[in-house]
């Protein structure tokens, strides 16, 4: 603005334009009282008649600027105002000063503060107000250093009003006009002198700040797109880019691949342009610095030399800008590791789990395509850093799950998953295909010039690789190398191999070393410079160096034409490298250097090797060797396999006491022993099969009990595909059998749960399962309740057997002979701890619900704790009376009174549980039909309530569908749980009624919709259910009977006044529905809601329909408020497309519509749209 003082230029002053004045006029009362100071600013400003026209047009100017300032969208109270109230209520939230006199209750205090005010009512705690006080002050602080921000903030609230994005730093500093202007009228207002040149810069500074605030993208687009065509800008073009304050305009331009010569303009007039906007961790100048990469690289790569350190610190978007600039090749390596700060920094609070790794992962892609002539020092040491960062990751995820297993010890409660805790704690680490493909890199770089030229950088990287390796094994707490690796079966090399979860890198790592000295060793490189850093891993821990140096030595002896000297140093490393390795237990990389050197060594050398060997294995004397075998002997009977005859001599009585000490022979230690699984038996399948065939099932019964692994959860399986061979013999006589098997608890659970699953099956129980199922409700009685439903245990196939049994008897009409008031006694005694309250939970109580024992005899009368699971015997025994209930109500057509009396029981006690809920929802149809007096009587076996388990509550999400018993439901208590889960199991089930002939489930639809919507959360719920439906609607159910149920509830959604937002779930429809009945309701919702769920689906439908008013302006309303980002350039793809197809038809085809679509693109950031027809 120019100073105070001076003439009124001769030139005319600008007017208020067409675009400005529609624009001023469109915002209501407001913008038409502007309009009019603005004019009437100009006549005074350009008349003769007025001895002090300067003020005069001034104070029209301020009142253009309240009038704009005043407009929907500016906070109520921002700045200075609003600092200085909370600043005083702070203040009154403080303790009074020591002197202060505390007055009796009930009498005011002389001089105090007045009753009722803030003062007088504060809390005790004043730590809230000393936080208010201090965010008080820092906005005071802001005001003194940056003034103006109460005018700049009522201006960006307008604007984010009316373009419908946020704004950014850079574009609310654009806005700091308004501050300028109230600050030079103010002066004026109170008392200062104005002349008209001043005047009339204010007068120009506020069209320019109004035509931006207010006039649509596409009233500006045509400079918009000037400037962008601009091949020579200056300072005046850069100083107009700066006054932009509209994202999308800005967007475009930078995405509009703009000049190069704009780099230096900018550069040098508007610098912050350039720069990211740290407070939205974004940088808006990034695709014209990748424009700039590909078209002007050395003009980008000066640039981003000098900026690219201060533009990191920016958030992970504008990290990830840069890390594709350098992959570009805008950025050298040495630019590219100064970011390794930023990129290995902890995730930012706030920042979702999913992107926390997103820098990592960019630097690693950069690293694996960089052009191996450009690959220096530099590369190595990223390289280096990343995995150094995902070593150190890998040992914290594993200190954390013990830390946690520590804590649910202490606090006895269930131990925490090891992939959920890695999960979590593994969120930023490198993902293992880039640990490896890094890792192969490093390898494949040093010999990788065709022409026998090593890289360069050789030395560093075998040093990387080896310090590594060094760090990994040096790391506190470190856990030792499974007994099952071998690092002859580790991949690093091979990119095609599948590679699971990386929970231990040490293997890789030491992999990755001898994978670059075996490439060392092909190019001819000595022995000694291959080792030279593998000192660093020998200081760390010399075992593992032992092992890597023997996988080494194994696999490059010297070749023929080594000569002398290289023949001597391999001997020389070999025979030390033997006689350490024999000193300990044997590892596969050792056996094999071992058997290779024990078997090729030269004559020469033999006799010392031998002795030397004796002496590592610690060779016991003849006297000891006869009675016992010493630790030496151990370890060398380990080592026998690969020890030649005349050394395994020399240990006396040692070869026949081994098959005294393991009668299978040591395994072979030249391979790793393999993890068996829990499943794993000492006796075989097969071997068991055969003799059941041979000698019957009492024999094979016999063999399973004399194993010495007896009871093994693999022999469960073991038993199920026995029974199954041969139902008819293994159940015939089932008492016989579990006298075979020793009685055994786990063994008899396994045989008996087999048993039941064949039940089924031709021939099975001959006699009657009447034996088994008292069997196993006797075995149930005497082991503890199943502990995890995951991992079954002989509990739970005890559980299985009779249950299973149990079903298939009463569901088959089967018989239990005489025994059938045994078995209901039994049921009834394990289910009657249910109809007696839950245990209290006694702090310290070492005993989880899981551990107490199931319904033993001795403890039947005991109380059971809360949250059983569904295993537990005695929720099991409660569904299998109610099993036994049905089948005899479908016999008698009434239910046992027993049965009844005891679900009333459990009702009254534990009807809250969610286990006995879910039984009892199971056979809620059952009782609802068969026991009318019974739920008449008990009314809470209906009753909803969200949150709470139920046996209405577990209907709805996991039962049989019941139209009858779903509509004795209560209508409001149903719409309650909808707003609580309105895409759950029990909107399945309402949604399912409604299309199936029950319309009137929930009353009228349009008071439905609105009580679903009420209260806190309902836009969501209103959102969730009729995207559910949508979604319904769309799988087309075979039993449907209403044909426009979903067009009469998606109108009367429309039609119910829901709060905003609650219409977003009608995108799922964009797969339903005729286009006759699906184009008017979208629009209509659209319209009510543009944030649409699947908003790139609807446009992509809508685009098909060029010549249907409702497409162009349903695509319309998508483009009014843009969605989730990822939906935002799809939607503007098919809106455009559509605008397209439209705009190729005849005029008298045209639908008006069209116009509006092109407007609602050009707002949307398509700004080449504002003047040229979309034609291509």
């Amino acid at each position: 603005m120019p100073p105070a003082g001076g003439e009124l230029p001769s030139v005319q002053l600008p007017v208020v334009d067409e675009v400005l004045a529609a624009a001023l006029t469109a915002q209501g009362a407001g913008g038409v009282r502007a309009l009019g100071l603005l004019r009437d600013a100009r006549r005074v400003l350009a008349g003769t008649y007025l001895e002090r026209p300067a003020e005069v047009a001034e104070s029209c100017l301020r009142g253009a600027a309240d009038a704009l300032l005043s407009l929907p969208g500016a906070p109520d109270a921002v700045g200075l105002k609003s600092a200085a109230k909370d600043l005083l209520a702070a203040v009154d939230t403080l303790p009074d000063p020591p002197a202060a006199a505390v007055p009796p209750v009930g009498e005011p205090a002389a001089g105090g503060p007045p009753e009722g005010s803030p003062a007088a009512e504060r809390a005790a705690d004043t730590s809230a107000g000393m936080g208010r006080l201090r965010v008080a002050a820092e906005v005071l602080r802001g005001q003194l250093t940056r003034p103006g921000g109460f005018h700049r903030a009522r201006a960006a609230g307008i604007a984010e009003r009316l373009m419908g994005v946020a704004l950014g730093s850079y574009h609310e500093q654009a806005l700091a006009g308004w501050g300028e202007v109230y600050a030079r009228t103010s002066g004026t207002l109170h008392g200062g002198e104005a002349d008209l040149a001043a005047a009339a810069g204010v007068y120009r500074e506020v069209l320019l700040l109004a035509r931006e605030l207010l006039v649509p993208l596409h009233g500006r687009a045509a400079r918009v797109l000037e400037l962008a065509a601009l091949t020579q800008p200056g300072a005046d073009e850069a100083a107009e880019l700066a006054r932009w304050a509209d994202p999308r305009a800005e967007a475009y331009f930078f995405g509009s691949a703009p000049a190069a010569a704009w780099l230096g303009a900018l550069e040098e007039h508007a610098p912050h342009l350039l720069l990211a906007d740290e407070s939205a961790g974004v940088w808006p100048a990034a695709p014209f610095l990748e424009h700039l990469a590909a078209a002007a690289p050395e003009t980008a790569g000066r640039w981003l030399a000098g900026h690219a350190a201060e533009l990191a610190p920016a958030g992970p978007h504008v990290l990830g800008a840069l890390l594709r600039l350098a992959d570009a090749g805008a950025l050298p390596p040495a630019g590219v590791r100064r970011l390794l700060p930023h990129v290995l920094a902890p995730a930012r609070p706030g920042q979702p789990a999913e992107d926390a790794d997103v820098p990592r992962r960019l630097m690693a892609c950069w690293a694996g395509t960089l052009p191996l002539p450009v690959r220096d020092r530099d590369w190595v040491l990223v390289a280096e850093e990343l995995l150094k960062d995902a070593v150190d990751l890998t040992h914290a995820g594993h200190r954390a799950y013990r830390d946690e297993r520590r804590r649910a010890h202490a606090e006895r409660r269930p131990l925490p998953e090891l992939t959920e805790v890695l999960t979590r704690e593994w969120a930023t680490r490198l993902p293992e295909h880039d640990i490896t493909g890094l890792l192969r890199e490093l390898v494949v770089t040093v010999h990788a010039d065709a022409g026998g030229e090593s890289f360069r950088w050789a030395r560093p990287v075998r040093g990387a690789l080896a310090g590594l390796l060094r760090r990994d094994l040096e790391t506190p707490g470190r856990l030792p190398w499974s007994e099952f690796v071998d690092l002859d079966e580790v991949r690093v090399l091979d990119a095609t191999l599948f590679l699971g979860p990386v929970l231990d890198m040490g293997p890789l790592l030491a992999r990755a070393v001898l994978d670059l000295a075996a490439a060392d060793a092909a190019a001819g490189l000595p022995l000694a410079d291959r080792l030279r850093a593998w000192t660093r891993i020998a200081a760390a821990d010399a075992a593992v160096h032992d092992r890597v140096l023997a996988a080494h030595l194994a696999a490059h002896p010297p070749p023929p034409d080594a000569g002398d000297e290289g023949a001597g140093q391999w001997w020389d490393l070999a025979v030390e490298a033997t006689v350490r390795l024999l000193a300990g237990s044997p590892t596969p990389e050792g056996a094999r250097l071992v058997d290779l050197v024990l078997t090729t060594c030269p004559p020469e050398r033999a006799a010392d090797l031998h002795r030397r060997a004796r002496q590592a294995l610690s060779a016991p004397a003849a006297a000891e060797g006869e009675q016992v075998l010493p630790a030496g002997a151990e370890r060398a009977g380990a080592w026998s396999p690969v020890l030649p005859a005349p050394l395994l001599a020399d240990f006396g009585p040692l070869p026949a006491a081994l098959p005294r000490a393991r009668p299978g022979g040591p395994p072979d230690p030249r391979c790793a022993a393999r993890p068996r699984s829990r499943h794993h038996t000492a006796l075989e399948l097969e071997d068991l099969r055969d003799l059941a065939a041979a000698a019957g099932p009492l024999a094979a019964a016999a063999a399973l009990a004399g194993a010495p692994d007896a009871g093994a959860a693999g022999y469960a399986i073991v038993l199920q595909r026995l029974v199954a061979a041969d139902p008819a013999a293994w159940t015939a006589d089932v008492p016989a059998v579990l006298t075979a098997l020793n009685d055994g608890a786990e063994l008899g659970a396994f045989y008996l749960a087999a048993a039941a699953a064949a039940a089924r099956r031709p021939g099975a129980f001959p006699a009657g399962p009447a034996q088994a199922v008292l069997a196993a409700l006797t075995l149930s009685r005497t082991l503890p309740a199943p502990a995890d439903p995951h991992i079954p245990d002989a509990g739970e196939y005890a559980g299985r057997a009779w249950s299973g049994l149990l079903t298939f008897v009463w569901r088959t009409g089967g018989d239990l002979g005489g025994h059938l008031p045994t078995v209901l006694d039994r049921l009834l005694t394990l289910a009657e701890p249910l109809t007696r309250p839950a245990a209290p939970v006694v702090a310290g109580d070492p005993e989880t619900p899981a551990d107490r024992p199931a319904g033993r005899t001795a403890g039947e009368e005991q109380e059971l704790p809360a949250g059983l699971l569904e295993s537990h015997p005695a929720v099991r025994a409660l569904d299998c009376l109610l099993d036994y209930a049905a089948s005899h109500a479908s016999r008698d057509g009434q239910m046992p009174g027993d049965v009844l009396d005891l679900v009333a029981a459990v009702l009254t006690a534990r009807g809250g549980d969610q286990a006995v809920a879910g039984v009892l929802g199971a056979h809620l149809p059952l009782l609802h039909r068969r026991a009318t007096a019974f739920t008449a009587a008990h009314p809470e076996v209906y009753a909803l309530a969200p949150g709470r388990p139920s046996p209405a509550a577990a209907w709805l999400h996991e039962g049989r569908h019941d139209p009858l018993l779903l509509t004795a439901l209560d209508c409001g208590q149903l719409l309650a749980v909808l707003r609580e889960e309105p895409s759950g199991g029990a909107a399945f089930r309402v949604v399912h009624a409604l299309l199936t002939g029950q319309a009137d489930l929930l009353g009228d639809p349009t008071a439905a919709w609105r009580e679903l919507a009420a209260g806190p959360g309902g836009a969501e719920a209103a959102s969730g259910f009729l995207g559910y439906l949508a979604l319904f609607t769309s799988m087309s159910p075979a039993d449907r009977t209403a044909a426009d149920t979903e067009q009469v509830w998606w109108t009367a959604a429309l039609e119910a006044g829901l709060p905003p937002g609650a219409l977003a779930g009608a995108g799922d429809f964009a797969a339903a529905l005729p286009d006759e009945v699906w184009l008017p309701l979208a629009r209509r919702s659209a319209a009510h809601t543009p944030a649409q769920k699947d908003a790139d689906r609807i446009a992509e439908r809508a685009a098909a329909h060029p010549r249907e008013p409702d497409a162009l302006l349903l695509a319309t309303h998508l483009l009014a408020r843009p969605g989730a980002p990822e939906y935002d350039a799809d939607v503007r793809q098919h809106a455009r497309a559509l605008l397209q197809a439209a705009a190729a038809l005849p005029e008298a085809e045209r639908p008006a519509e069209a116009e509006q679509l092109r407007r609602a693109l050009v707002e949307a950031g398509e700004v080449d749209l504002a003047q040229t027809p979309a034609t291509g």
